[in-house]
């Protein structure tokens, strides 16, 4: 597992958070969802949009220093209501890895645990792991509003 503090700078944090705040609008638009409660932001089709673009070209460079031999599948903007919470489960097998970027941290809860680890989310901060072998999760947000960007990898040979 990797931890990278100060992934991002505080100013684009605030800047995804307000995207998402502007943008979400499931009945309007493509690549809003809804999963349970969260409020999801599909960015694999606003690549056309200059900082999703950006963001694309830092995971892939990130994830090209963990293994060249992977490049990002799909990554989200994700809203974390009160009281939301993830149960623990592995990701498709597709994905060999699996990277959080903690967009906030004026919550209460919301940590993740991935195998025995538990991780307090912090802001711009980036944790990775291979979250088709190792079980994760996520704990209740007790107070506030959490956001993430997750974004899954997969093999350059599945392209």
């Amino acid at each position: 597992m990797k931890e990278i503090e100060d992934f991002i700078s505080d100013k684009e944090s605030q800047y995804f958070i307000k995207f998402h705040k502007k943008n979400y609008d499931v009945e309007n638009n493509n690549y809003s969802i809804k999963h349970r409660q969260t409020q999801v932001i599909q960015c694999d089709v606003l690549l056309d949009k200059p900082k999703i673009k950006e963001m694309n070209i830092l995971l892939n460079k990130f994830i090209q220093k963990i293994n060249k031999k992977y490049v990002v599948n799909y990554f989200q903007i994700v809203r974390w209501p009160t009281y939301e919470s993830q149960g623990e489960h592995f990701d498709f097998d597709i994905h060999p890895y699996t990277s959080i970027l903690y967009l906030n941290d004026d919550f209460e809860g919301g940590e993740t645990i991935v195998g025995n680890k538990i991780i307090k989310p912090k802001k711009c901060k980036l944790i990775s792991f291979n979250g088709n072998k190792i079980k994760h999760q996520v704990n209740t947000i007790t107070k506030g509003i959490r956001y993430t960007i997750p974004c899954w990898y997969k093999l350059k040979s599945e392209i």
